[in-house]
């Protein structure tokens, strides 16, 4: 409890938070009164999700520099990863400039962060504050099915039903998914969109905004929206929006 303290002071007081991700959410989590079980969930999520966008923007320059440098095998790869329209029937070896042209400006649609509040209210939706047997046994904070066999099945689907929630051997692995999942599927097209479009006009990526495009994220559409919304202001998770970790060459990235 003291560490978690400690994390959220640090974003309070502008300081840069250590690197130090958990692989799992304590087992326990549930006994946990109400503002503990919040307080240490949040400062084990905010790490990770701060290195899971720190990521993301490093591709997004790696993809600028391949452009750049004309690197095709590079464009090529983070093609087929973001899932570029029509990718299987692109001849990357004779592309034209319009051609680059128009898989660039997709690639940069995809390859970006994704609000830090916006992370952490949706994982505490899908996960009950990392209590849910998902997050428990699978570490699966975000609620993503599957239909492999690999998974976890829902207690309360019916036998006809093939799909499983996705699950994974650690925590960082799970946001990873989960921001491929928002950053790819074109189910989430229009967040991509929207939010390319308050970076353009130099506006900070918010996540009240934002929420607006994932009203297909659960089958309750805009009460889901609603939600999400509530969870943000309530918890004020927009405070964590600008929090930093320390430069990687001040401190080794640790697991505990």
């Amino acid at each position: 409890f003291k560490w978690s303290e400690n994390i959220l002071n640090h974003v309070k007081n502008d300081i840069p938070i250590p690197r130090m991700y958990f692989p799992y959410i304590p087992k326990n989590i549930s006994q946990y009164e109400t503002n503990k079980k919040k307080l240490v969930f949040t400062a084990i999520l905010l790490p990770i999700a701060l290195r899971g966008n720190e990521l993301v923007l490093e591709e997004r320059k790696q993809m600028k520099i391949a452009f750049s440098t004309n690197n095709i095998y590079q464009i090529e790869r983070f093609s087929k990863k973001y899932k570029i329209k029509n990718f299987k029937k692109i001849n990357f070896s004779t592309l034209n400039r319009s051609e680059l042209r128009r898989i660039k400006l997709e690639l940069l649609n995809k390859i970006n962060s994704i609000p830090i509040s916006l992370i952490l209210a949706q994982s505490i939706i899908e996960s009950g504050w990392g209590a849910s047997r998902f997050a428990q046994e699978g570490n699966a904070l975000f609620g993503q099915w599957t239909w492999s066999g690999e998974g976890l099945k829902p207690k309360e689907a019916d036998e006809s039903q093939g799909h499983k929630v996705m699950k994974f051997n650690v925590l960082q692995a799970s946001v990873r998914a989960y921001q491929r999942n928002l950053n790819t599927h074109k189910t989430y097209k229009d967040f991509r969109l929207a939010r390319a479009q308050l970076r353009d006009e130099g506006q900070p990526l918010d996540s009240i905004i934002l929420a607006q495009f994932l009203d297909e994220y659960a089958e309750t559409g805009q009460e889901y929206v609603k939600i999400l919304r509530k969870i943000i202001d309530q918890n004020n998770l927009k405070d964590f929006d600008n929090a930093k970790l320390l430069p990687s060459s001040m401190e080794l990235e640790s697991l505990i």
